[in-house]
């Protein structure tokens, strides 16, 4: 099946190389006319929030097509905490977390439509906080679906890693609440969950996974710290033959992004990079 295969933008923007997507972007166009990917995925960053029009101008003009755009991952961080926050009853401290959160929101949400840009993807619970109060995050999500519609943006809703319940639960729940949203399955934390079988045996979840995020994983069972460093396929524990079997079975006609850095200080393992893309477009 010919599945559209995208580079994040994280494979190779990072503290590391001083943030250099520029540069980023350039590799990217050459890999993408080599035949070796079909576009890009804009990970945004802290970093990108004093010059978006610079990030824009660039992304515009490198002669790759951004399919789809991550959204920074401090939103549903803030708005984890906010939750946490109104479960300890502190309601005008957790509103004006979650404006925080809005208003970066907001600005990813001009970034896609500036670049005409249709999906992004959204951590919708995060950081220490996480699911503690998964039906706050949730009912959030309503007003930023709302938001995101309006600049011409669908939300893609990632089984990101859970503290308190799971990414599978979690996803359920928020089922009846997606409205025209999707759902991205990220092999990482299929993984670091042991939810991949369980995930791809339920059909009304199948039915909502319209983007695939690759990277490896090789910790064990909840093993938190072992998320990072961000594994290439074949460094950790994930059988990427069953996950290509999985989406097979399922009829899978989505798109997928490679997640995994080929940062080495300030340098890039281009090679490394490409070996892995080939894989990919071999297999799946």
């Amino acid at each position: 099946m010919d599945r559209k295969l995208y580079i994040s933008t994280g494979t190779l923007v990072g503290r590391d190389n001083g943030y250099d997507y520029r540069g980023a972007l350039g590799e990217i166009r050459s890999l993408c006319d080599g035949g070796y990917a079909d576009g890009l995925e804009l990970m945004m960053l802290r970093f990108y929030y004093d010059k978006t029009d610079a990030v824009v101008d660039a992304v515009r003009n490198c002669g790759v097509v951004p399919a789809t755009i991550h959204c920074e991952k401090d939103v549903g961080t803030f708005i984890s905490d906010a939750a946490v926050l109104d479960l300890d009853g502190k309601h005008d401290e957790a509103e004006k977390m979650y404006l925080d959160a809005k208003k970066l929101f907001e600005i990813n949400c001009d970034v896609a439509e500036k670049l005409g840009i249709e999906r992004m993807v959204l951590h919708l619970w995060g950081g220490y906080s996480s699911d503690k109060n998964i039906g706050y995050n949730i009912e959030k999500y309503s007003e930023l679906s709302e938001l995101a519609e309006k600049k011409g943006v669908r939300i893609l809703v990632e089984n990101i890693p859970s503290n308190l319940m799971d990414p599978l639960t979690n996803w359920r729940t928020l089922l009846p609440h997606l409205k025209n949203g999707g759902l991205v399955f990220d092999t990482r934390f299929g993984k670091l969950h042991e939810q991949t079988e369980d995930i791809f045996s339920d059909k009304e979840i199948t039915d909502k996974i319209e983007h695939i995020h690759i990277s490896d994983f090789g910790g064990e069972f909840r093993e938190f710290s072992a998320l990072r460093p961000i594994l290439h396929p074949g460094e950790g524990k994930i059988d990427f033959f069953h996950v290509a079997a999985l989406l097979e079975g399922i009829g899978y006609k989505g798109s997928i992004t490679l997640e995994s850095p080929v940062m080495v200080g300030a340098e890039w393992n281009i090679p490394k990079l490409k070996d892995t893309l080939s894989f990919i477009r071999d297999n799946f």
